[in-house]
């Protein structure tokens, strides 16, 4: 019996698929199984599985269902202690079932290992690198809601926690992985951080989370479902207005960076009215959430994007015009703190001079100093400083 099962869900991807087969096979790790779940393929997808000589690879065909369902059927037929998934248009590198299995092995009390990958375009150019330890170190529960903690690549759990929490639920698409996260987390599942990076997102225009009407319905109905429990607004310490204006928000920064601005300006709409505290303090939140989608990997150029945002906001908003160099300046501060978390100096020194160039009295804010002065001495301590607003 292997140790691990790695599934791959597919459908009509047969000239992207044999590179997620090559990771999995080439990895240093050799205890597993790979469970190949052709979701209704009508491409060469069976004959370029047939081409592998492995006995280690086993090759499903289903009827056309839900991503999340190739994925429950995977789990479903295999046999590992440990599950973890790729999806067929990404690759493993070689140390990641290595490093996680072996993390695993050595802390039995943890339940799901989670580690960093690095997000690249079709060209293969680096577009953004996710190491969600920098950014959470100890999640909360509302984190798992919100923030891009996991990705099912990134993770290898124990199938036992997999189990228990019912596995994904395919109705939510394509929320049902971040649906999942919140189970285990709501459930007590213990995570641990393996700091490393374990392997290659493609993004390419037929990504799911391209598809603005798809990735709202399914965030919609995941909320749908956590909030049918009356205790949810307790365990997770905001009400239930709070959470759905948070992901109005956020699909409003998505549509801003999507240039469909009617879609925005409407969804921004709706956040303000489900939660007016977006507004206090000078509209501090909305600040803040504008200038951290501003370096969302869909966002193309951090300034055109806040200057889109400030040149299109719903007419009950247009009093907010007044905060654009605030918001510009919050943008530039936001990039300055994210490239010191990935001690990208040149990138430091930049971005933290457009901010001061903004907003002269940001000079005055030790912490934004404090990095821009390491970024021209050439050095980094790889501790996030804390921002002194």
């Amino acid at each position: 019996m292997p140790l691990v099962s790695v599934i791959i869900p597919t459908r009509n991807r047969a000239h992207l698929l044999s590179e997620a087969i090559e990771s999995v096979l080439t990895q240093t790790f050799w205890d597993f199984e790979l469970i190949i779940v052709d979701d209704g393929s009508t491409d060469r997808t069976a004959e370029v599985v047939a081409g592998y000589d492995d006995r280690r690879i086993v090759y499903y065909a289903q009827e056309k269902q839900e991503r999340g369902a190739a994925r429950n059927r995977g789990v479903g037929v295999s046999q590992g202690k440990y599950i973890t998934f790729l999806d067929d248009d990404d690759w493993y590198l070689p140390r990641k079932l290595d490093v996680q299995a072996g993390y695993l092995n050595m802390h039995p009390e943890v339940g799901m290992v989670i580690s960093g990958w690095d997000r690249v375009n079709e060209a293969r150019e680096l577009v953004r690198m996710e190491r969600p330890w920098l950014h959470h170190p100890q999640p909360v529960l509302k984190d798992w809601l919100f923030a891009a903690m996991a990705h099912v690549a990134a993770v290898l759990m124990r199938r036992s926690w997999f189990e228990q929490v019912g596995g994904f639920n395919d109705d939510l698409a394509p929320a049902e992985d971040t649906h999942l996260w919140f189970k285990l987390a709501e459930v007590g599942c213990p995570i641990g951080w393996v700091k490393e990076v374990v392997f290659t997102q493609r993004l390419h225009s037929s990504n799911s989370v391209r598809n603005m009407a798809h990735v709202k319905h399914g965030k919609i109905a995941m909320l749908e479902t956590i909030f049918a429990n009356a205790q949810i607004s307790s365990s997770l310490g905001m009400g239930k207005e709070s959470a759905y204006a948070q992901v109005y928000m956020g699909f409003a920064c998505l549509e801003y960076a999507a240039d469909l601005v009617a879609d925005a300006k409407a969804d921004l709409a709706k956040a303000i009215a489900l939660d007016s505290s977006l507004l206090l303090n000078d509209a501090d939140r909305l600040l803040e959430t504008v200038a951290a989608y501003a370096w969302n990997h869909l966002t193309a150029d951090p300034l055109v994007f806040t200057n889109r945002v400030f040149s299109n906001l719903p007419s009950e908003l247009s009093h907010l015009q007044r905060l654009r160099q605030k918001a510009v300046a919050r943008t530039w501060t936001v990039g300055a703190f994210r490239s010191y978390q990935y001690d990208d100096m040149d990138k430091v020194r930049q971005t933290a001079l457009r901010a001061i160039a903004t907003t002269p009295s940001l000079l005055f804010n030790r912490g934004l100093a404090s990095i821009l002065a390491q970024s021209l001495l050439g050095s980094n301590r790889m501790n996030a400083v804390s921002r002194d607003e």
